[in-house]
C-alpha cells in the first residue's frame, strides 16, 4: 500500500485531518453505503471538482470498480478505495495505492489521472498497468 496515503494524515496526498472524514460517515451499519454507491460518490466528486469522467461496474462480489482511464481502475468494498499506481514502485513493480475517505480517493485518482494523461496511449498499453478488460472477466460483472 502507499504509505503515504495510510500512515501520515498530512502528507502531501492526504490533506490535514480536515480531510481525513469517513468516507461514508454511517452513523449506524444500515447507513453503510454499498460499493456501488459509494463508487458513484467518488465518480461524482472526480467529475464535480475535477472534470474527469469515470465508469462504475458492479462485481457480483459486492464489489465496484471505478474506471477513469486507461491502466487507472479503483476498486472498493463500500469502506475504502484502492488501485494501482502509475508511478513505480523502487523495484520498478506496480505500487498500490488506497485511501479511507472519499476526499483522499478523489485527489490522489485525480493526480494518478494527470500523469497518466500526459503519456502517450501507445506506453500505456505495453506498461504493467492494469486494463479493464483483463480484470474483469464476464461472469463478475453483475449483468443490468
Amino acid at each position: 500500500m502507499n504509505a503515504t496515503s495510510q500512515s501520515n494524515p498530512t502528507s502531501r496526498r492526504g490533506g490535514g485531518p480536515a480531510s481525513q472524514t469517513n468516507a461514508a460517515a454511517p452513523s449506524t451499519p444500515a447507513e453503510q453505503p454499498t460499493a456501488v454507491q459509494l463508487a458513484e460518490k467518488l465518480a461524482a466528486i472526480l467529475d464535480n471538482v475535477y472534470g474527469i469522467s469515470a465508469d462504475i461496474h458492479p462485481l457480483a462480489s459486492g464489489n465496484a470498480i471505478i474506471s477513469l482511464y486507461l491502466g487507472l481502475l479503483a476498486y472498493t468494498d463500500g469502506e475504502s478505495f484502492w488501485w494501482t499506481s502509475p508511478e513505480l514502485s523502487n523495484s520498478t513493480s506496480p505500487l498500490l495505492s488506497s485511501a479511507l475517505t472519499l476526499p483522499v480517493a478523489a485527489a490522489q485518482l485525480a493526480e494518478h489521472y494527470r500523469v497518466l494523461r500526459a503519456r502517450p496511449a501507445a506506453s500505456l498499453l505495453e506498461g504493467e498497468l492494469p486494463l479493464l478488460a483483463d480484470l474483469i472477466p464476464a461472469q463478475h460483472v453483475v449483468p443490468r
